[in-house]
């Protein structure tokens, strides 16, 4: 009867009109023997437990169960080690999808009340949600976010207490449910990480700040103890960056891109059971394609086809040489597979650990492992759907349609889901947390706990309170902590409660410190004004080599500074030889400053610069500023069209008018020196000049416009932020008060006009 009903559900196939089919696959007959196929029945948990093969040395225990939790997909643990589940409820009732689009999830806190290591108590914090996909606990509240959008909602302890309010309407803009944006997970650098996303989020004082960063992976995102982001896609196991966040961002104005992540290991999965339900199943040798999905004979996936949440192992429960390994979910065959990862400098490589069995596999079809997390306890605790349907109407096949239907897969459509925690057999499980009732000095000690979340809650917790009483421990700590991991999670804290100075880095970036050390210190740098950044040039130049891990953070950091810190990061290019990373690192840096071209009259720009100007040249400026940059540009540019009148001496080009006035394109007049433009724009400028190695003579002075009295100080520095970002020129923008404290300091000129001489010809 089975085979009989197979057959006919794909010859109906067309009538469906599965999304997911593609085009000239019309052969989609079964691969897999049908008397191999077992039944998939729901199972009780205790008969589920049965199914699991695990690695040897570990157990599998349940944590929470249906009724208390129902189609789980994500979780976070908040100060006192309460569970936050995000329970997606409506996703795939059936398979058509139908209901989809009703608010039916919602975000559940469970906690184990008596301390037996099982959830007792249920209590739903935000009901009728859309597909909801991530949480994150965060000062009073939680960020939560729906189908599209990022709420804040108010919290005390675990009881709402007030209405959500939306904080980013385009959270996740697009795509169906599988391809969204999800995660919210919190870096050491105090921002939020997602996946799908080329988006990161920080949340200080109520207020959410929204920036770009590079574009990771599709389903869950973590990291390791050093603070390198994990991440996958569902045909790729897990592909790990090489570098801090945001040291090498994805540039769209430049033509190359930063390879800084890699893949780690092989995309090789090892069922313990036959695979037939994988969507494109039927593509094989047998059935006319040049390739099998499934082996042909041993009937199970070849390759993962839904890897999803990755976890890297930060905790204090698995024996020490679990440390950095890398676990991914695998829904639909049923596994969780382990990497261990390798760290070196700036290389990162990946290989299997189990070789050809996986860490932890079920027999059990409807098991659905979509997330995994380091716990409170030290332990692995994973997130299983336990749902029949876990491919999307969007992509699937009728192939997979007849496969869920032959096993009953489409139901139940609700009430089902599990959590399970993995402890290694030797070792109990570590302590509840009550850090909300911790005082500043126990969640100081607590920034050396073996175990990362602990050590990452309380400095969430420590920036939270901002208790003053704390900066001096703080401060000591960085610069003696004999912890190394303590003192990044103390910089970071020093960081987020913005009390971190150049005087708390210097000695960082000193002989005798580690490279992570050392490279997070030059990260941290980046959040100081520009002024303060500068004191750390020197220091920075040394830690530039070809064989230096520190090399792209002080580039970076480098590439940072005004232009008159040029001189020094070209000095620095040159001793990185062929560092890797290098150009990259240079190219964010001077990208986030909107400098698209090297002033050509600094040191000769080497091969990297080069690069650099080649790539990335001679972009609109209308395309590569934004915000305030793009705005104080746009004013610039009329006043210098209109009531400035600057186009009749200099050209609508900036090429300059003969006898009337020099070129201002690729002017180091212009870009080299902001205080220096502003003198002349001030009080204006007496030829003959000099520009670029050609002199001009003018046949009158330009004028100054500080005498003026319908320019202000604004206009000055509109026109200031103009000129240096139009055409090939590409300077940082030009603040009011600059044009201010030049305009007091030089107060004393009464209009009378600079020459070229006066002002370092």
């Amino acid at each position: 009867m089975k085979a009989i009903f197979l057959t006919t559900s794909l010859l109906a196939a067309p009538l469906l009109a599965q999304q997911g089919n593609r085009d000239g696959h019309d052969n989609m007959n079964p691969v897999v023997p049908e008397d191999l196929i077992p039944p998939a029945p729901v199972l009780t948990v205790e008969k589920a437990l049965k199914t699991f093969t695990l690695a040897d040395g570990f157990v599998i225990e349940p944590v929470a169960a249906e009724p208390l939790v129902e189609k789980p997909v994500a979780l976070s643990f908040d100060e006192n080690g309460n569970m936050w589940v995000v329970e997606m409820r409506g996703y795939m009732p059936d398979l058509d999808g139908n209901d989809e689009d009703k608010p039916q999830g919602r975000i559940s806190v469970l906690q184990d009340t008596d301390n037996d290591g099982q959830v007792d108590k249920r209590t739903v914090f935000w009901d009728n949600i859309l597909l909801p996909r991530s949480v994150a606990l965060v000062d009073g509240g939680a960020l939560i976010a729906d189908h599209t959008r990022l709420f804040f909602v108010p919290r005390n302890g675990i009881e709402r207490t007030g209405e959500p309010r939306v904080i980013d309407e385009q959270y996740a803009p697009s795509g169906n449910v599988e391809h969204r944006t999800n995660g919210m997970m919190r870096h050491l650098n105090n921002w939020f990480y997602n996946a799908k996303s080329d988006t990161r989020y920080y949340w200080e004082n109520g207020q959410l700040t929204k920036d770009t960063t590079q574009f990771r992976g599709q389903w869950g995102i973590t990291m390791d103890d050093f603070g390198r982001l994990y991440h996958n896609n569902n045909s790729t196991i897990l592909r790990g960056d090489r570098l801090l966040p945001d040291i090498l961002d994805a540039f769209s104005s430049a033509k190359f891109k930063p390879d800084s992540s890699t893949q780690l290991g092989s995309n090789r999965v090892y069922p313990t059971r036959v695979t037939p339900g994988v969507n494109r199943g039927y593509i094989s040798k047998a059935n006319g394609y040049d390739q099998d999905t499934i082996d042909p004979k041993t009937h199970k996936l070849i390759n993962t086809t839904a890897a999803a949440g990755p976890a890297i192992y930060r905790g204090d429960n698995f024996p020490e040489s679990y440390r950095g390994v890398g676990f991914t979910t695998e829904s639909v065959v049923n596994l969780v597979k382990a990497t261990r990862v390798e760290a070196t400098g700036l290389d990162l490589k990946g290989e299997h650990l189990l070789k050809d069995t996986e860490f932890l596999a079920s027999t059990d079809e409807r098991f659905r492992p979509v997330n995994i997390y380091t716990a409170p306890d030290g332990c692995l605790y994973l997130v299983d759907y336990y749902h029949g349907i876990i491919q999307h109407k969007t992509y699937m096949t009728s192939y997979l349609r007849a496969q869920y239907e032959s096993r009953g897969l489409q139901a139940p459509s609700y009430e089902l889901g599990r959590i399970y925690r993995i402890r290694h057999t030797d070792t109990p499980r570590g302590p509840q947390p009550k850090l909300a009732e911790a005082s500043s000095q126990e969640l100081l000690r607590t920034l050396a706990h073996p175990n990362g979340w602990w050590r990452d809650t309380a400095q969430r917790l420590l920036i939270e309170r901002a208790d003053p009483e704390t900066f001096d421990a703080l401060k000591n700590g960085l610069a003696k902590h004999e912890n190394e991991i303590a003192r990044i999670h103390i910089l970071w804290t020093l960081s987020g409660l913005r009390q971190l100075e150049t005087t708390d880095l210097l000695p960082l970036l000193q002989k005798g410190v580690s490279a992570d050390l050392q490279s997070h210190a030059l990260a941290a740098a980046l959040t100081l004004p520009a002024v303060n950044r500068t004191e750390l040039a020197q220091a920075a130049s040394h830690l530039v080599g070809p064989d230096l891990a520190t090399s792209p953070y002080a580039l970076r950091l480098l590439s940072s500074l005004p232009a008159k810190q040029y001189p020094l990061l070209v000095e620095s290019l040159k001793k990185a030889g062929k560092a890797r990373f290098a150009t990259e690192a240079v190219t964010t840096g001077l990208l986030k400053q909107s400098v698209t071209t090297f002033p050509k009259t600094k040191t000769k720009v080497d091969s990297y610069l080069a690069t650099f100007a080649k790539n990335s040249k001679n972009i609109p400026a209308e395309k590569r500023l934004h915000g305030e940059h793009l705005a104080s540009f746009l004013r610039g540019k009329e006043l210098y069209l209109g009531e400035a009148a600057c186009v009749g001496c200099h050209g609508a080009d900036g090429q300059g008018l003969p006898n009337l006035g020099p070129p201002l394109d690729e002017s180091e007049w212009v870009t080299a020196d902001s205080e220096r433009l502003a003198k002349i724009l001030l009080h204006g400028l007496q030829g003959p000049i000099t520009v670029n190695g050609k002199k001009y003579t003018p046949l009158a002075a330009m004028p100054g416009l500080g005498m003026n009295p319908t320019i202000d100080d604004k206009k000055i520095a509109d026109i200031m932020t103009y000129l240096r970002a139009e055409w090939s020129n590409s300077a940082p923008l030009v603040l009011e008060k600059t044009v201010s404290e030049i305009r007091a300091q030089t107060k004393d000129r009464n209009g009378r006009v600079y020459t070229a001489d006066e002002l370092g010809q």
